[in-house]
């Protein structure tokens, strides 16, 4: 059983354009993200691409479908595709969490995966419903090649754990850029890591999370 999974991390968002950790809040697409998902689109319309996963938040969504008005396929919401659920960390600017929770925000920026927000979801957890999400998404879709819209905490996690490391390894893991194109193989289980976080096709377009995210 083989599976091809091409992983999309949305366009800029609204909190990505004002420096806000949006976790579960739904804000949409900023002016730039929408340009950004319409160049990836274009990008990935060369390729076969079979059936198209994304998270439910808007952000993801409003990315993936630009894909799928190319490629003409329904996209399929996943719930657990979601970005990790940071709690009392919701929708704050970054610069605010560093002076208010020093200690907590401190371990994220520091050792990513051991981390854990304040009255919210621990990495730990965040990776393993991932990873439940995508190795269904690769059984049920054997033999064909998948896209999957979804955030920059997923696909970090996700990309730790197919190859190998253990979460304290996570940090080594860098940010993927937003739009950017990353993409596994899962065999029976297995994962190998084909390539990550490729942006060079959005040229002047590229994004990135901030150096105190």
């Amino acid at each position: 059983m083989s599976c091809r999974l091409i992983f999309v991390r949305h366009g800029q968002s609204m909190g990505n354009l004002t420096g806000d950790f949006l976790g579960w809040t739904d804000l949409p697409l900023s002016p730039l993200g929408f340009k950004q998902a319409q160049k990836t689109a274009e990008y990935l319309n060369t390729q076969n691409i079979d059936k198209i996963y994304s998270s439910d938040l808007l952000r993801a969504y409003e990315t993936s479908l630009a894909l799928s008005e190319l490629k003409g396929i329904e996209v399929i919401k996943e719930l657990k595709l979601r970005e990790i659920f940071v709690g009392l960390w919701e929708n704050r600017k970054f610069s605010d969490l560093e002076k208010e929770f020093p200690e907590t925000y401190g371990v994220w920026k520091n050792n990513i995966g051991l981390s854990y927000a304040d009255e919210g979801e621990s990495v730990a957890d965040m990776q393993k419903r991932v990873v439940e999400a995508v190795l269904k998404i690769a059984k049920d879709n054997d033999g064909k090649t998948v896209a999957v819209f979804t955030h920059a905490t997923v696909i970090r996690a996700l990309f730790c754990y197919a190859e190998g490391k253990e979460l304290s390894e996570m940090k080594n893991v860098p940010w993927a850029s937003n739009a950017s194109v990353s993409e596994l193989l899962v065999d029976n289980g297995s994962f190998k890591t084909v390539r990550y976080s490729v942006d060079g096709f959005l040229g002047d377009m590229k994004t990135v999370l901030p150096k105190n995210c």
